[in-house]
């Protein structure tokens, strides 16, 4: 009996031990299955349930001048920052499950959409004790808030920028403790002169569409350039974003020092051409004149170097920073005077500083010679129109030089004729005109009007001249006014000052170059832009090219000249043309007003082209600006110091606009430009004009 238990027993004994050791086995078995075989995504795992992956956004490259004077830098900002999916999961586990909920209302189609959490409304309650103990008066943009939530939840949003030592060490002090919130350190861009080359540099702001500008880890961009070089060499100046692995406890706090640190590499440092001391001399000089609408722009013509390039009025860049302000942006984008529109790239009439070409263009079509003279009456008639020299007065019998140098309308009328609108347009085209230079990208420049018989045929501008009742056929009345810079023709101030760089040097047409040359966070250069690129050559003879250098040094230099009351620098010889072109805005003249010029005349070293919008004369407002540019310039390379500080936004009004002038009126203002008054003379009013506004397209607007 006691034998068959213990029998019972060892059989009960060896089934327990069997099932413990495949039990055992089994254990084992799934042990080796995870450590060894499977180690990798188990790790994996638990790297996820333990530990929170965050981006460290890039530093934006530099844009400094030639010299390496750093305009637009990036300087240490202190946030404070919502990590909005740390805050949700936190705001789950303290209310246990139960989440403010966001009501989404029907789509296009009518069809309900899931309602989400109110991030928002979890942010508020999160945020108030810190608000009310650090007195934080900031408001929260819900719209971006929930956009962020939406698109961007493992970036941080940023809530407040450029915080204050006080702030920060109160912040750290008390030390919160309120998971999804806390103080960073981050790049913030900034504009180091304020307004200086603004409309250069451009400015930057969050990315409209998610899906462009993704770096490398394929999340977007915080921040990327809208507008300016900021734009153009957006993905040069961008960086590479790094990233930080910490660990977590299960209540969600971060644990001990980061597990992986990738630091961010900054972006390429773009080098240009534009020289600070100079564009901070253009637009003082500018601003000293208290003329408020315009451009200046300065160049070398010994390589096509663009040293400034400015446009009045102007903007901050730092408004942009970190984000504008809805009643800025509005005062800036609604303002009439087009604060952020870049005049110097924009197409005028080019009034009286268009005779340079058409003396070159006669000269190489041999059709007149720099002795050929015509008679000069205070108007001649063409094509049944009535041309009217500006200052209505009787010029005598005059040549060339002479010409120039008082600005003859009726000489040029004849002359233009004489040279055929062939040869205008054919010099024109290996000039730059009607050509888009690019500098600033394609978008925000114009190609300008280089007008004549296939110009005139080309079906939209047909279309267009067929609407406003305008001749449909090329005429003599209309290449007299070209040859005095009306009608037509449009050109910016920068395609005038690259074709005067032309004349000054002998005849060679560079390419105008705004960049130098890249360098990478290393400082080694990765990308160059060669100097004195060659776009073409005039094609006239030096004997043709000094007779018109002759009367461009006339008109400054010899009395009677139409600069040399307002533009001649003591001890330092130059050549310039003024000019004066009409512009109507509703019903109000609005008079365009030139003067380009380059010195020293035996040696150019400098070309530098002024226009005014709403000014007098080409000799009363355009001259005396460029006079002040040179004169500093010329100081500066004698050794005289430039300082550049940050300059405030110079702001537009329409001073200078006035009612449209009788005959009599212009009779008795004085003669500098060829400016023409009205359509009597044959000019083409704005009603036959395609585009001759003088102000950007109806609907042109900036982006944020």
């Amino acid at each position: 009996m006691l034998d068959d238990e213990v029998r019972v027993q060892g059989w009960r004994l060896g089934i327990l031990v069997i099932i413990l050791f495949a039990a055992i086995d089994l254990l084992l078995s799934r042990l080796w299955n995870v450590q060894v075989v499977n180690s990798a995504s188990a790790q994996q795992r638990s790297q996820a349930q333990t530990t929170v992956k965050a981006r460290i956004a890039p530093a934006r490259g530099v844009i400094s001048d030639r010299n390496g004077v750093a305009l637009a830098e990036n300087r240490p900002s202190f946030d404070i920052d919502f990590y909005l999916d740390d805050l949700r999961r936190d705001y789950a586990q303290t209310h246990h499950g139960r989440m403010p909920m966001l009501k989404i209302p029907p789509g296009k189609s009518g069809k309900k959409r899931p309602d989400e959490v109110d991030i928002v409304q979890i942010v508020k309650e999160s945020i108030q004790p810190i608000s009310q103990t650090l007195n934080l008066t900031a408001t929260l943009n819900e719209k971006d808030i929930r956009e962020h939530f939406r698109t961007d939840r493992d970036l941080p949003y940023h809530y407040m920028t450029d915080l204050d030592f006080a702030t920060v060490a109160n912040f750290k002090e008390r030390n919160f403790g309120v998971r999804g919130i806390d103080i960073s350190q981050s790049p913030e861009r900034i504009y180091t002169y304020g307004a200086l080359a603004a409309h250069i540099l451009g400015y930057v702001g969050k990315p409209h569409d998610q899906t462009e500008h993704l770096a490398s880890d394929g999340t977007p961009y915080e921040t990327v350039g809208i507008h300016g070089i900021e734009a153009i060499m957006d993905p040069q100046l961008q960086g590479e974003p790094g990233s930080m692995i910490r660990r977590v406890s299960s209540q969600g706090y971060y644990i001990g020092d980061p597990l992986q640190e990738n630091d961010p590499t900054v972006g390429n440092s773009i080098y240009l051409t534009i020289d600070a001391r100079v564009q901070y001399i253009a637009e003082t000089a500018f601003r000293a004149s208290g003329w408020t609408r315009g451009s200046v722009v300065v160049m070398d013509p010994r390589n096509g170097d663009v040293l400034a390039l400015a446009s009045f009025p102007d903007y901050d860049p730092n408004q942009f920073i970190p984000r504008i302000t809805e009643k800025d942006w509005d005062a800036l984008n609604n303002d009439p005077t087009t604060p952020m529109f870049n005049r110097a790239l924009h197409g005028q009439n080019p009034g009286s500083t268009y005779k340079i070409l058409i003396a070159l263009a006669g000269l190489k079509s041999g059709h007149v010679t720099p002795n050929t003279s015509f008679d000069c009456p205070a108007a001649i008639e063409i094509d049944d129109h009535l041309f009217h020299n500006s200052d209505f007065a009787a010029g005598g019998t005059m040549s060339l030089v002479n010409a120039i140098k008082v600005s003859s309308d009726v000489f040029f009328y004849q002359y233009g004729i004489k040279a055929g609108i062939q040869a205008i347009d054919d010099l024109g085209q290996k000039a730059g005109f009607g050509h888009k230079w690019g500098l600033l990208g394609d978008a925000d420049e114009d190609a300008g009007i280089l007008p004549g018989p296939v110009w005139m045929k080309q079906p939209e501008i047909a279309a267009r001249l067929k609407r406003q009742s305008a001749p449909d056929h090329w005429s003599n009345a209309q290449t007299a006014n070209v040859s005095i810079g009306q009608g037509f023709v449009l050109a910016t101030p920068l395609q005038l000052a690259t074709f005067l760089c032309s004349v000054a040097n002998g005849g060679t047409v560079f390419q105008p170059r705004l960049y130098s040359h890249v360098t990478n966070y290393k400082g080694d250069t990765i990308a160059e832009i060669p100097e004195g690129q060659v776009y073409s050559n005039l094609g006239v003879s030096p004997g043709q090219l000094k007779a018109v250098q002759q009367g461009m040094y006339d008109v400054v230099e010899e009395e009677g000249g139409t600069g040399n009351a307002t533009a001649k620098i003591p001890g330092v010889h130059m050549g310039g043309k003024t000019g004066t072109a009409q512009h109507y805005r509703h019903g109000k003249q609005d008079l365009t007003t030139w003067f380009y010029c380059y010195g020293p005349f035996e040696n150019p070293r400098y070309v530098t082209c002024v226009m005014v919008e709403g000014g007098t004369w080409g000799s009363t407002a355009a001259a005396p600006i460029a006079s002040a540019v040179m004169k500093r310039l010329f100081a500066m390379d004698a050794g005289n110091v430039e300082t550049v500080v940050p300059l405030k936004p110079l702001q537009g009004n329409f001073n200078g606009v006035t009612d449209i002038v009788s005959h009599v009126d212009a009779a008795a203002k004085p003669a500098d430009t060829g400016a023409s008054d009205d359509d009597s003379n044959g000019n083409a009013t704005p009603e036959t004009q395609p585009s001759a506004t003088g102000m950007p397209a109806s609907g042109t607007k900036h982006a944020r």
